[in-house]
């Protein structure tokens, strides 16, 4: 397993308001850097990643602050003393300002060599800034499964997403009522805004019976199954992204319109509660 010498830089956090375009540049980035400096085993830059505050949870063991975030890391290095990551980085806006980061892809070690045979892995961070970004919570997952809420108040976040994933898995016109007009989706690289966008993502052939009936294109199209079905390997909880935000992240297998072949995926939800459990923020990829 190799590592490449030329590290990436800390992005530096711009004063005005990001664009679009900005967002995927600095989820390219931050996941560049983050990763090799994990990868490197630069445990000081990777220190400078956090504040006394960040949180994070790395492969189900949940830790708090610098020091023991590194602590953690240093800890699983011993069973993996190379690593490399090759990840797939995606970024959507908080409430509170924030940026959330969806990395997906593959981590290569000795039991890994090549990324055919990588350990598929899901990772979701938020990111704050001061002069450079920084993290203030992180979940990882690779090997492990399981379930992890770390505290109590975060169970009603276990709740949600075990309904959301029935109702999903029953009939997926019925996540409507999950979504607000505000809601952020991002599947794959399609980005949708509003229950109504999202319901026409979710939802074979609606894209073309909507374009069909307004005269109008749509910047994305619809999903080409009709039913799916999720089977959840892990799922972590992390209060983040706002005032009452709860964040959700969920891996596992995803089969459409029965197959028997599911494929890996990683999700992450930002809920919070607004006349009701909702979801503010949404990403979803698939792992190949």
């Amino acid at each position: 397993c190799t590592r490449n010498s030329r590290q990436p830089s800390l992005p530096t956090a711009p004063e005005e308001d990001m664009s679009d375009q900005q967002d995927a540049k600095l989820a390219q980035e931050f996941s560049k850097y983050l990763f090799g400096q994990i990868d490197s085993k630069n445990y000081e830059k990777t220190k400078q990643l956090f504040r006394p505050q960040s949180v994070m949870s790395f492969e189900g063991n949940n830790c708090q602050g610098p020091d023991k975030i590194v602590g953690l890391l240093k800890q699983w290095n011993q069973k993996y003393p190379q690593t490399k990551h090759e990840a797939e980085a995606d970024c959507l806006p908080l409430p509170d300002g924030s940026k959330l980061l969806l990395l997906t892809g593959r981590r290569m070690d000795k039991d890994h060599p090549n990324k055919m045979k990588g350990v598929l892995v899901v990772c979701a961070a938020v990111l704050k800034k001061d002069k450079n970004w920084w993290v203030s919570n992180m979940i990882y997952r690779g090997e492990a499964n399981g379930k992890n809420c770390p505290v109590d108040s975060l169970k009603i976040g276990v709740q949600f997403a075990e309904h959301f994933y029935k109702t999903y898995d029953g009939n997926h016109r019925q996540l409507a009522q999950a979504y607000s007009d505000h809601t952020i989706m991002k599947y794959e690289k399609d980005v949708c805004k509003g229950t109504q966008q999202i319901m026409i993502k979710l939802t074979k052939g609606l894209s073309d019976k909507w374009e069909e009936q307004k005269k109008s294109k749509l910047p994305f199209r619809s999903v080409q199954f009709e039913t799916v079905k999720h089977d959840l390997r892990s799922i972590d909880l992390h209060p983040a992204g706002g005032k009452g935000c709860i964040m959700i992240m969920t891996t596992g297998k995803i089969a459409p319109d029965g197959s028997q072949q599911g494929c890996a995926f990683g999700e992450v939800l930002v809920i919070h509660n607004n006349n009701g459990w909702k979801v503010a923020v949404q990403g979803f990829r698939q792992i190949y």
